[in-house]
């Protein structure tokens, strides 16, 4: 199975808005209407905070009220989320034709736009992958510049089991990203979406749901090949994660 990455839309034309910070607000306004969001994602100061975010769907809750910028339209997809992203009833349909991860919720979402409630849509979110069970932490590739920054150039890493990964990001209180991340045969390649909680950051779409998709004219989403992540984090200086299948 061959995966893109998925993202949000920055074209003016697509998305209503011309600054490409989204199509949504994240204000006061925001946390009123959702205080068990900002404190779920911003009220948890320890290192243990990540269990929540990495088993979103036991936490989430419906989403009202999130402040819409005055320019956004209204496309199917929006993305807006520390996790997950909203659907209208268009792509929910798609994605639920989809093979998804076993732990997965849409939630009723409503925006304010203009003093004007719009419904419709869906957050839709999915618990992330921690790699324990499915990754080999043996055969991947990390990328160690972050913490050589922080921590000294002499900065080094053994990295042979989950344990081992773990330790090093409670020992610095950073996780590492990888350049290689390597699933073992654990890991459902049929899945159409994931995301991995500590390992790349990025949320994945296979070719077979991108083409569904692309057919129904969804908007509001950009898919971004391997070759053109690479070529785009090799000119930004940003880490560019692979992804291998055993």
């Amino acid at each position: 199975m061959n995966y893109y990455r998925l993202t949000e839309s920055i074209e003016p034309k697509i998305v209503g808005v011309k600054h490409g910070a989204g199509q949504t607000i994240y204000n006061n306004e925001f946390i009123h209407n959702n205080k068990w969001y900002d404190d779920l994602f911003f009220g948890d100061e320890s290192k243990d905070k990540w269990r929540s975010w990495a088993r979103i769907t036991q936490f989430a809750k419906p989403l009202i009220k999130i402040p819409m910028e005055k320019q956004s339209k209204h496309t199917d997809y929006i993305g807006f989320s520390i996790r997950g992203f909203a659907v209208n009833n268009k792509l929910r349909e798609i994605l639920e034709s989809s093979h998804l991860p076993k732990n997965h919720k849409f939630l009723e979402t409503t925006f304010i736009q203009k003093d004007k409630i719009v419904d419709g849509y869906w957050w839709f979110v999915y618990d992330m992958e921690t790699g324990e069970n499915t990754v080999d932490f043996s055969k991947c590739e990390y990328d160690l510049r972050y913490h050589k920054r922080n921590f000294g150039e002499d900065f080094t890493v053994n990295i042979q089991t989950y344990q081992d990964y773990m330790n090093v990001f409670y020992e610095t209180g950073s996780a590492m990203r990888v350049s290689k991340l390597v699933f073992n045969q654990n890991f459902d390649q049929e899945l159409d979406i994931f995301g991995t909680q500590f390992l790349s950051s990025k949320d994945y779409v296979s070719e077979r749901l991108l083409k569904k998709m692309e057919e129904a004219k969804i908007t509001g989403y950009e898919a971004i090949s391997p070759e053109r992540a690479k070529r785009r984090a090799e000119f930004l200086g940003d880490n560019y994660c692979e992804l291998i299948f055993l």
